[in-house]
C-alpha cells in the first residue's frame, strides 16, 4: 500500500509541474520550419497467381494459364502443340482472348475445330476451378439407359454414329454403327478397337485420341459426349468422366538384331525381309496401326516385274526400260543419285513379284500410266478392287497378311511405340534407339547390331518443315504445310540421324502435292445429296456443302491467285491439281464484293476441271450455275475463322497477308489490265477466265497446298546406309528406307514426279533391298 501512496504521488507532481511549464510565458525559439509529413505506407498490390489446367485436344494434349489478381482474370494463354495447323491452331489462339473478355469460359468455339475449342474450354474451367473463381461442378448422376450420340470425324459428310450404354455411375458399353458413317474404314476400325475400350476402362471421355487415327477418335470422343448429355440433368457434371487418363510408365530394355522404326509401307518389307533373312527382327510403330500412308494410297510403281509379266503378259515387257530411264533422268537432271534411281528400273519389278507371289498381295495386272500427258509409261500397279477408291479396307487386310507371315517368322512389332532418339557406341555406330510406348508412357532402350528408319518422313513437323525447306535454293517453300497424309510422320527420326552426324540430300524438296485446299474447314451450313450418286472415295450417298464455298474459291480459275509475296505465281487452271506447290506452303486467292455476291445469285459459273476436291472438305463437287443463297453467310464466318481476309482496299489486304502493299498492288494492276486486254501475257490463262478485281471490299481466301508427304531426307549409299555429312563416309549400323530419304531421286529445281505410284514405288524396293541388306549386316557383327 505504501508504494502506491507513492507512485501517485510522483504522478500528481509530474502533472503540477507540467502545468506550471504550459502558463508560463513562451522563450524565444529560433524561426521555425514546417516539418515534413511523412507518406502514408502503400498498400502491396495484390500479388498475381497462375493457374494451369490441361484437356485431351484433337491431337494430343491442351493446356491453358490463366492469371488472377485480386480475385480477377488478368490473363488467359492457350498451349497446343499437338492441334492442326490451321484449324485447331485457330481454337488456340482465339479462345484465350475470348475467355479472358468474357471472364468465364463459357464461350462459342470455333467453327470446324470442336474438339480442340471443347479442349481449350475444358481446361480454362479448370484452371478457374482451381483459381477458386468457379465451384467445381457436382458429382455424376446419369439416367441409367442407352443413348445415341453422333460426331464428325474425318468425313464431315457424315457423321459418326454410335449407342453409350451407362449406369448411375458408369459408363458400360459403347457400339459404333461402323456401316452407316463415310470414314476410312481402317482408321475407324483402330480407333473403335483401341479407343472406346479404354474410353470404358477408364472411365473417361479424355483419353489420348489413338495415333494414326485422331480424327476419327476426335468423332467417337464427341459422339460419346453427346449422348452422354442426355443422360445427366446437369452437363457440367460430366466433367468427371473427363478427368486425364495416368500413365504407368516404367523401364524395358530389350535385343535383337534387326530394330525397324517405322511400320508402313517400307518398314513392313524391310521388316518382313529380314525376318525372311534369318534375323531376329523387333519393328515399332507411333500408330495404332500398321500399313501407314502406304496402306491409304491406290497404286505402287514398279517396271516390268517378271513372274507378273510372264502369268498376264505373255512375258512381254510392259515398259521400254531405256526411254523411262531417260525420261526420269531427264526430270532430276544431275541432281539425284542415278544408281538408286537405277534400283527403280531395275528391282522394283522383282519386288513387286515378292509382294504377290509370296504375300498375296492382290493388284491390276495391267498396269496403268500416269496422270499427266507425258507419263505414257505403264508403271502404275493398282491395289485390287481398283474399281473403286474406298478400297482401303482391302488394302489393310494384305497388311494384316504381311504381318502374320512376318510374326510366324519370328518377328515381333509393338505399336503406339514411338523412337526418338538414337543409341551411339564409342565409336559413333548406332547400336539401337530410344523408344516410348504413347498410352501407358514405358520407356523402352533397345539394343540392335542394325537399326532401319523407316519413318515416313516429317511432315507432320512444322519446325522441321520451317528449318529444311528452306534450303531449298529455287522456291520459298519453308513453313509448315497442310498435311493430308499422318501427322504421325514427324521426322523424330529423321532428326535424330541428322543430330548423330547423318548427312542430308535434297531435304528441300518439295512436299509431295497433288491438290489445293484452304488451311481451314467450316461445318454448320447446307448439305446436299447427290440422287443417285455415290462419292468416290467414301461409297456413300454423294454429297456437297456450301462451308466448301472457300475451298472452291481458294482454287477457282476465274480469280487471282498470289504467293507470300504477293506475285501471281501459276497460271489459276493448273492450280488445283499440281501447281500450287510453287506457292510454299500458303497462297492467297482475290476476290472482290461484287465477285462473292455474284455466288449468291449465280454460284460458280467455271467447271472445277481437274480438281481432286473428292478427296477434301465435304468430297463433292459444288454444282456450276447453281445459286449458293448462304454463300454470304459462310464468306463471313470464314473471315471469323482467319480462312478468309477482309479490307476495303487492297493495300489494307496485303497488310492482313503480311506482304508488301505496293507489290501486291502492282500484281493487281497488272492481272486487271490483261483482263482488260483478254491476254494473259504471265501465265496465258484463258480469256474467258480473267475477269478483273475492280471495286473493294476486297477478299483474300488463304489457300494451301495439300501434301502427302515431304520428299527430301537422308543421304544414303547403294547399301540404304546412312551416310555422314561429308557424303561419303556410311553411319555403322543406321539405315534408312521409303520417303526418310526419298530424295536421292528426285532435285529440288522441280516438284515430285508425276509417275504413277513412284513414292509407294520407293516404299516397296528400298525396303525389300535394304531389309536384305540390314539382316546379313546384322547376323555377321
Amino acid at each position: 500500500m505504501k508504494n502506491i501512496k507513492m507512485k501517485l504521488l510522483a504522478v500528481l507532481l509530474a502533472a503540477m509541474m507540467l502545468l506550471a511549464t504550459a502558463c508560463a510565458a513562451p522563450a524565444a525559439q529560433p524561426e521555425a520550419t514546417e516539418a515534413p509529413t511523412a507518406a502514408p505506407a502503400e498498400t502491396p498490390a495484390p500479388k498475381a497467381e497462375e493457374y494451369t489446367a490441361t484437356a485431351a485436344g484433337f491431337g494430343g494434349e491442351v493446356s491453358v494459364t490463366i492469371t488472377v489478381q485480386d480475385g480477377a482474370l488478368t490473363a488467359v494463354t492457350a498451349k497446343g502443340d499437338s492441334e492442326t495447323n490451321g484449324i485447331g491452331s485457330n481454337a488456340i489462339e482465339k479462345l484465350p482472348a475470348a475467355i479472358l473478355e468474357a471472364g468465364t469460359f463459357e464461350v462459342d468455339g470455333i467453327s470446324g475445330a470442336t474438339v480442340s475449342s471443347n479442349a481449350v474450354k475444358l481446361a480454362a474451367k479448370n484452371a478457374m476451378i482451381q483459381a477458386g473463381l468457379i465451384e467445381e461442378s457436382a458429382g455424376l448422376s446419369m439416367k441409367p439407359g442407352t443413348y445415341h450420340g453422333e460426331g464428325i470425324g474425318f468425313a464431315k459428310i457424315e457423321t459418326i454414329k454410335l449407342d453409350v450404354t451407362v449406369t448411375e455411375t458408369e459408363i458400360t458399353g459403347i457400339t459404333v454403327d461402323l456401316a452407316e458413317n463415310a470414314e476410312t474404314k481402317p482408321l475407324l476400325e483402330t480407333a473403335v478397337n483401341t479407343l472406346i475400350p479404354r474410353m470404358i476402362d477408364n472411365q473417361s471421355i479424355s483419353v489420348d485420341s489413338v495415333s494414326g487415327a485422331t480424327a476419327s477418335s476426335a468423332g467417337i470422343k464427341a459422339a460419346v459426349e453427346a449422348a452422354l448429355v442426355q443422360a445427366v440433368d446437369d452437363p457440367a457434371s460430366l466433367d468427371a468422366l473427363r478427368k486425364p487418363t495416368e500413365k504407368t510408365g516404367g523401364q524395358k530394355e530389350l535385343e535383337t538384331d534387326v530394330l525397324v522404326i517405322g511400320l508402313g509401307g517400307s518398314g513392313a518389307y524391310a521388316a518382313t525381309r529380314a525376318a525372311e533373312a534369318g534375323a531376329s527382327v523387333l519393328a515399332i510403330e507411333k500408330q495404332a496401326r500398321y500399313g501407314g500412308t502406304t496402306a491409304l494410297t491406290s497404286e505402287i510403281y514398279a517396271i516390268n516385274p517378271p513372274r507378273i509379266q510372264e502369268e498376264y503378259n505373255e512375258g512381254k515387257d510392259y515398259v521400254d526400260v531405256d526411254a523411262m530411264r531417260a525420261s526420269w533422268l531427264e526430270y532430276v537432271g544431275d541432281d539425284a543419285k542415278n544408281s538408286l534411281i537405277e534400283y527403280m528400273m531395275t528391282k522394283s519389278g522383282e519386288a513387286i513379284d515378292w509382294l504377290t507371289y509370296e504375300h498375296d498381295f492382290l493388284f491390276d495386272f495391267l498396269p496403268k500410266n500416269g496422270f499427266t500427258a507425258d507419263d505414257v509409261f505403264l508403271v502404275k500397279y493398282q491395289f485390287m478392287p481398283n474399281d473403286i477408291s474406298y478400297n482401303k479396307e482391302y488394302i489393310a487386310e494384305y497388311f494384316d497378311g504381311l504381318m502374320e507371315d512376318f510374326t510366324a517368322l519370328g518377328g515381333q512389332y509393338l505399336l503406339e511405340t514411338e523412337g526418338y532418339d538414337l543409341i551411339e557406341d564409342e565409336n559413333g555406330a548406332i547400336v539401337g534407339a530410344k523408344a516410348r510406348n504413347l498410352y501407358d508412357g514405358t520407356e523402352y532402350t533397345i539394343h540392335a547390331k542394325s537399326v532401319i528408319l523407316a519413318t515416313g518422313g516429317f511432315a507432320g513437323n512444322g519446325e522441321m518443315e520451317e528449318k529444311y525447306l528452306a534450303e531449298n535454293p529455287y522456291f520459298d517453300l519453308a513453313g509448315q504445310w497442310k498435311c493430308y497424309g499422318t501427322l504421325g510422320n514427324d521426322g523424330k527420326m529423321i532428326q535424330a540421324a541428322i543430330d548423330s552426324g547423318a548427312g542430308t540430300f535434297n531435304i528441300g524438296v518439295a512436299p509431295m502435292v497433288h491438290n489445293a485446299g484452304v488451311v481451314g474447314y467450316l461445318d454448320g451450313f447446307t448439305i446436299t445429296e447427290v440422287e443417285g450418286k455415290l462419292g468416290r472415295k467414301t461409297g456413300r450417298p454423294l454429297k456437297w456443302s456450301t462451308a466448301d464455298i472457300p475451298l472452291f474459291m481458294a482454287s477457282y480459275c476465274g480469280a487471282m491467285t498470289v504467293n507470300r509475296l504477293g506475285e501471281r505465281f501459276s497460271n489459276e487452271e493448273k492450280l488445283a491439281h499440281l501447281n500450287s506447290w510453287i506457292s510454299g506452303p500458303r497462297y492467297y486467292t482475290l476476290w472482290t464484293q461484287e465477285q462473292v455476291e455474284s455466288l449468291v445469285t449465280d454460284g460458280f459459273v467455271f467447271e472445277p476441271g481437274g480438281r481432286f476436291y473428292q478427296y477434301l472438305g465435304y468430297l463433292g463437287d459444288i454444282p456450276v450455275n447453281v445459286p449458293l443463297a448462304d454463300a454470304l453467310d459462310v464468306v463471313a464466318a470464314a473471315v471469323d475463322a482467319g480462312i478468309i481476309l477482309k479490307s476495303d482496299t487492297v493495300e489494307g489486304l496485303a497488310e492482313q497477308m503480311g506482304c508488301d502493299p505496293a507489290t501486291l498492288a502492282a500484281t493487281v494492276e497488272t492481272y486487271n489490265g490483261y483482263c482488260a486486254s483478254g491476254v494473259d501475257e504471265q501465265f496465258g490463262k484463258a480469256a474467258e477466265h480473267l475477269l478483273p478485281l475492280s471495286e473493294g471490299p476486297f477478299y483474300a481466301v488463304v489457300g494451301t497446298p495439300v501434301c502427302y508427304s515431304t520428299c527430301g531426307g537422308l543421304d544414303i549409299n547403294d547399301d540404304f546406309q546412312v551416310l555422314k555429312a561429308d557424303g561419303a563416309t556410311p553411319i555403322e549400323g543406321l539405315y534408312s528406307v521409303g520417303t526418310d530419304c526419298i530424295g536421292v531421286l528426285f532435285t529440288e529445281r522441280r516438284a515430285y514426279v508425276t509417275f504413277g505410284g513412284a513414292a509407294n514405288g520407293w516404299a516397296l524396293t528400298s525396303g525389300y533391298l535394304c531389309g536384305d541388306v540390314a539382316a546379313k549386316a546384322a547376323l555377321a557383327k
